[in-house]
């Protein structure tokens, strides 16, 4: 192959690879999902096998717009339901607003059978569980 020939096939090769990178496109912001402590729970202490058993969740999600509820995992034992649930925070420079709360936003459990049910809502590593009970009738 002549020289000629070989600097200009390094040329094309060379202007393919710096044209296909492009410009550096805008990075998503980082996404960070953790365990969200919860403050406190409302539930009716008896109900009726049956009925819809509503489960309430009170706490902070965040201090400012950045953070939000990302998801609820609920598990179910013989005579237990534990509850984890989810934030995330999206790392931005723009965060403002007020903090972000969970108010009252719950669960409805129909299929709950006779007896007493232990409630347990998961927190943050280091913080104890939120420990309930509820009485189910016939």
């Amino acid at each position: 192959m002549s020289k000629t020939l070989t600097i200009a096939l390094i040329l094309v090769i060379g202007s393919v690879i710096y044209l296909s990178t492009g410009c550096a496109k805008d990075k998503d912001p980082e996404v960070i999902e953790f365990v969200m402590q919860v403050d406190s729970i409302q539930h009716a202490d008896t109900i009726t096998a049956g009925e819809v058993f509503e489960i309430r969740f009170f706490g902070v999600i965040g201090p400012n717009d950045c953070f939000e509820f990302s998801r609820f995992e609920p598990g179910f034992g013989p005579d237990n339901m534990n509850f984890t649930l989810y934030a995330k925070e999206t790392k931005r420079d723009d965060c403002g607003g007020a903090g972000q709360y969970l108010n009252g936003g719950g669960v409805g459990i129909t299929d709950a059978t006779a007896g007493d049910w232990t409630i347990q809502v998961n927190q943050p590593e280091g913080i104890a569980p939120i420990m309930s009970t509820v009485h189910v009738k016939e």
